[in-house]
C-alpha cells in the first residue's frame, strides 16, 4: 500500500519531470522557429524572385543573427534550469535513501520507537556534512512537555509512558521520511527538518498541535517549542545550544498558565 510519504516523494519527483519535459519543450520550439525562419528567407531565392531576395538579402544578416542569439539564450537558461533540476532530483533521491538508511542505521528508544538520544552525536555530524556540501540548511525543533511529571504523579506511570507513546507517533506522522525525530530527554523530543528554514519549522510546529488536537489523551498537552536553523558552516552544538536555550527563556518567564495545547515559538 504506497504511504503518504511515497506519495509526497512521487510527488515532488513528478513536479521536477514535468517541468524537465516543459524546458525541452521550449528548446524544440525554438529551435524549430530557427528553421522555419531560415526557409522563410532563403525561401524567395530557391523560387527565382530575385526582387523579393535582394530585399531579404540586406536584411539576411540581422534576421539570422537575431534567431541565432535567440536559440544561444534559450539554450543558456534551459541548460540552467536542467542543471537545478538534476540537482533537485538527486538531493531527493539521495536524500530519502540517507533518510532510510538513518532509520536502520542509528539506535532507537525502546519505549516510543523514534531514534534515541545516544545516536545523536552522528546524526548531526552526518547532517550538517549534508548540508554543508549541498549548501543547504536544517531547522531543530525542540518540544518539552510542560509539567509531565503531574501526569505520572497523578495518573500513574503507565499513563505518562501512554502520552510519550502517542506524542512520539504524532510527530512521526507529521515529519517527512527525510526529516528525523529522536527522543531529547525524559519529556523531550527534537526533531531534524531537513531543507527546512525557520518558517517552515513553524508550519511544522502548527502541524504537530493540530496533531496532537485530533487525540484525546494530547489534547490537554502545554508544549514548549524551541527552534534553531542550521546555516552552511556553522556549529551543530551551538544550534543544539539555542533551541534549548528557546525552551529554557519560556519556562523562566513564568506567565500564567497556558490553555491546553497552546505554543509558544
Amino acid at each position: 500500500m504506497e504511504t503518504p510519504i511515497t506519495r509526497e516523494r512521487r510527488g515532488q519527483l513528478s513536479q521536477i519531470e514535468r517541468r524537465s519535459r516543459q524546458l525541452w519543450a521550449l528548446e524544440h520550439i525554438v529551435t524549430a522557429s530557427l528553421a522555419f525562419g531560415i526557409v522563410l528567407i532563403l525561401f524567395p531565392e530557391l523560387q527565382g524572385r530575385v526582387q523579393s531576395f535582394r530585399f531579404q538579402h540586406q536584411n539576411l544578416p540581422q534576421l539570422v543573427g537575431g534567431l541565432l542569439t535567440l536559440v544561444v539564450l534559450s539554450g543558456i537558461y534551459i541548460f540552467t534550469q536542467q542543471r537545478e533540476l538534476t540537482a533537485q532530483r538527486n538531493l531527493i533521491i539521495a536524500s530519502y535513501i540517507a533518510a532510510a538508511t538513518a532509520q536502520e542505521a542509528y539506535p532507537r528508544d525502546p519505549l516510543t520507537g523514534v531514534l534515541a538520544r545516544l545516536g545523536l552525536p552522528e546524526v548531526m555530524k552526518d547532517e550538517t556534512v549534508r548540508a554543508d556540501r549541498t549548501r543547504g540548511s536544517f531547522c531543530l525543533v525542540l518540544f518539552d512537555i510542560r509539567h509531565f511529571h503531574t501526569i505520572n504523579e497523578r495518573e500513574g506511570n503507565m499513563v505518562g509512558d501512554l502520552v510519550l507513546k502517542e506524542l512520539a507517533l504524532a510527530l512521526r506522522r507529521t515529519a517527512r521520511q527525510t526529516d528525523l525525530v529522536l527522543r531529547y530527554g525524559p519529556d523531550q523530543f527534537l526533531c531534524l527538518l531537513v531543507g527546512t528554514p525557520r518558517e517552515g519549522g513553524e508550519c511544522f510546529i502548527r502541524r504537530v498541535l493540530g496533531a496532537c488536537g485530533r487525540v484525546p489523551r494530547l489534547r490537554s498537552l502545554t508544549l514548549e517549542v524551541g527552534t534553531a536553523v542550521y546555516q552552511t558552516g556553522g556549529d551543530p552544538e551551538a544550534l543544539l545550544a539555542e533551541a534549548e536555550r528557546n525552551v529554557a527563556l519560556q519556562k523562566q518567564a513564568a506567565t500564567p498558565p497556558q490553555a491546553p495545547g497552546l505554543v509558544q515559538i
